[in-house]
């Protein structure tokens, strides 16, 4: 375009318009005859001929769409059985990379919350004399040296990134903590897992440490998952006697639980802070300096985002509205779901 119009406007030379865009005079020459030929300086454009017709392409569109997880043989190969021509897998993928589909990692859920259970919860939380204040959450959690290790990073395409980093693997720590909108008030950690008897052990000495009153006093209404080891009708019974009342959260909906976004972000802290072959052996002291900033963050507003309103009122559309319950892995910061630091004396 700028060597045309130095030729037709400018008056510059042929001869000249070549040492200056350093092409063969010829060139110069064929792109000023395509010009007054066709009026444009563009390459002529061949109108390319579809092999495969509108509708096979939708069929295949139609495919995808049923089936997702179909590999791009099994595309072909019904392609074939219907149509009864052949097709490569590389134009099965080009027609639905265009259509916009791109291969991605699927996210596999169970569809199994129960509506009757949720409705079942809502009644049991109406029935109780409840706020922010006096709720309290609590679950267990285990970790590991594996866990903690950062999975991604950045290099040039076509590069690997190789780490020399560590193989061994730490043993398990299993943590059962408390929460509340007042932030981490307690934990309790053992190797392996937890089984009723340290479950049972664990909550005495928390609901004897003077942050737990007699309903309906300060983190009276405990709220926990169905796990075999919490509901148990002996301690039900045992907590009760004691003035806690529990609550059992419906089966598959992590969302109305905080907890759940408070060990997200701990995970994520714990990629941030991790020291690979640097950190001590002893992972419970690790765990702890981060649990530890937990204690002074404010989580009212993460309560909200799960449905348990400042008001006292408990929304179950609030979580039903996120359906999962996941840290972005791209940023970790103090601010994320509704965290604030409280302001230290």
């Amino acid at each position: 375009m700028h060597c045309l119009y130095g030729y037709f406007f400018l008056g510059i030379t042929k001869t000249r318009l070549a040492t200056i865009y350093r092409k063969d005079e010829k060139t110069i020459a064929n792109w000023i005859q395509r010009y007054n030929d066709t009026g444009t300086y563009s390459r002529k454009k061949t109108v390319s001929t579809k092999r495969y017709s509108q509708r096979e392409r939708d069929w295949l569109i139609d495919y995808y769409e049923r089936q997702p997880l179909s590999f791009l043989d099994e595309a072909k190969s019904a392609f074939v059985k219907k149509f009864q021509h052949c097709i490569s897998t590389s134009t099965v993928w080009m027609i639905i990379h265009d259509h916009g589909m791109t291969w991605k990692v699927i996210e596999r859920r169970a569809i199994q919350i129960n509506q009757q259970d949720i409705c079942r919860f809502v009644e049991e939380v109406d029935s109780v004399l409840w706020s922010q204040r006096n709720i309290l959450f609590l679950d267990e959690v285990s970790f590991d040296n594996r866990g903690m290790l950062r999975k991604r990073g950045y290099s040039m395409k076509g590069e690997t990134i190789v780490i020399r980093g560590e193989f061994n693997r730490k043993p398990r720590v299993s943590l059962l903590c408390f929460v509340s909108a007042d932030g981490m008030l307690e934990y309790f950690d053992t190797e392996g897992t937890f089984d009723r008897q340290t479950f049972v052990r664990c909550c005495s000495i928390f609901a004897h440490s003077g942050h737990v009153g007699m309903y309906p006093g300060k983190n009276s209404v405990w709220v926990m998952d169905g796990a075999k080891i919490h509901c148990h009708p002996d301690i039900v019974t045992y907590l009760r006697d004691l003035g806690i009342v529990p609550l059992f959260l419906p089966a598959y909906c992590p969302f109305y639980n905080p907890i759940e976004y408070v060990f997200g972000y701990l995970k994520k802290s714990f990629q941030r802070n991790y020291s690979e072959c640097r950190t001590e052996n002893n992972l419970v002291l690790f765990v702890d300096q981060i649990i530890q900033r937990l204690k002074k963050m404010d989580m009212s507003n993460v309560l909200t985002h799960c449905g348990w309103l400042s008001s006292g009122r408990f929304d179950p559309f609030k979580g039903l509205e996120h359906c999962n319950v996941r840290i972005g892995d791209v940023s970790l910061d103090a601010n994320d779901l509704g965290f604030h630091m409280h302001d230290y004396e």
